[in-house]
Formats: structure tokens, C-alpha cells, sequence
């Protein structure tokens, strides 16, 4: 059983991600999770942490792969400066869990920023950037999952991404 949080943004993600009284995941496609995203920045509020892991599915060749290296990850902290944020994204950068790695600084400020507690506006900032960041993300993620399934053209309309989403 998957417990509903308290706060306005896990409740929209609670909302958005199980069904049958919290017993089943569901996971948005990136239509879904961009309305999800708009919801959250409306709120006007700010939570401990969100976490967005993508992952492809196909079922042509009944092949999923996920993409923990373009994970979105914001973290709200008492407080931080620049030297704990720029450690952040390294070790963020770097995970020991996977098979590919993001060697993207750029990306990886936008993938995994920290904001202060109760900061609404750099909290807003961070998920329109992630928003926003997805149109370079999604052809790379592409990219990977024709490489690393063998994909070909023919399997291609079988296909879809999907978003686990967590917070807290």
C-alpha cells in the first residue's frame, strides 16, 4: 500500500501516481507529467524533496529501460551554498547504480537542483527549467533506448515513456 503524504504537492503527486486507494502505481506519460509539473508550480508551495525518474517502454519487443542518469531530483534544505550545491550535482553526476552516466554539468544543475525550505520562487524556477530542459532530454533518452533495445523503425510506434514520480 502506497501511503498518501501530507502537504499540497505530495498530494498532487499522490493524486496523479496511484489509484485503487493508493494500492497501484500509476506512471504519467510526458503529456501527464508536464500538467502534473504546471499543477505543483501553481500551488505555490514547496516540499521536501521530488523525485522523477524516466523510464521507456516497448512492447513490440517487450523491452523497458530506465533513465536514472536523467533523473530530476530537487531536494529543499535549511541551508546550503554554492560549494554543498556544486558537491550535490557532482555526486548526482556520478551515481555507482548505473551503466550510464551524465557528463553534462549544465544538465546536471538543471537535474538536480537544491532549494532552501519554503523558497517558492527558486523551487518554481527549478521545475520550469526541468519542464523546460525536457525537449533536449527526451531525443537523447531516444537515442539511448534505439542504441541499447536495437530498435528499429517498425517498433518505434509501440513505444512510449512514462515517469515514475516520488515525493516528500
Amino acid at each position: 500500500m502506497i501511503g498518501k503524504y501530507k502537504g499540497e504537492i505530495n498530494e498532487i503527486v499522490y493524486n496523479h501516481t496511484v489509484y485503487y486507494n493508493g494500492k497501484y502505481r500509476y506512471y504519467p506519460t510526458i503529456t501527464e507529467l508536464k500538467g502534473i509539473l504546471d499543477e505543483i508550480i501553481s500551488s505555490d508551495s514547496t516540499t521536501e524533496y521530488i523525485r522523477i525518474t524516466p523510464f521507456y517502454k516497448n512492447e513490440e519487443v517487450d523491452m523497458q529501460i530506465e533513465f536514472e542518469e536523467f533523473k530530476f531530483y530537487i531536494e529543499c534544505r535549511d541551508w546550503f551554498d554554492e560549494k554543498i550545491q556544486e558537491m550535490h550535482i557532482l555526486d548526482c553526476l556520478d551515481p555507482i547504480d548505473t551503466q550510464r552516466t551524465l557528463n553534462n554539468l549544465r544538465l546536471g544543475a538543471i537535474l538536480y537542483p537544491l532549494c532552501k525550505n519554503n523558497d517558492v520562487d527558486s523551487y518554481q524556477k527549478a521545475l520550469k527549467k526541468y519542464k523546460e530542459s525536457l525537449r533536449e532530454i527526451m531525443p537523447q533518452m531516444m537515442g539511448i533506448a534505439k542504441s541499447e533495445m536495437e530498435l528499429k523503425e517498425e517498433h518505434l510506434p509501440f513505444g512510449y515513456f512514462c515517469f515514475e514520480i516520488h515525493s516528500g
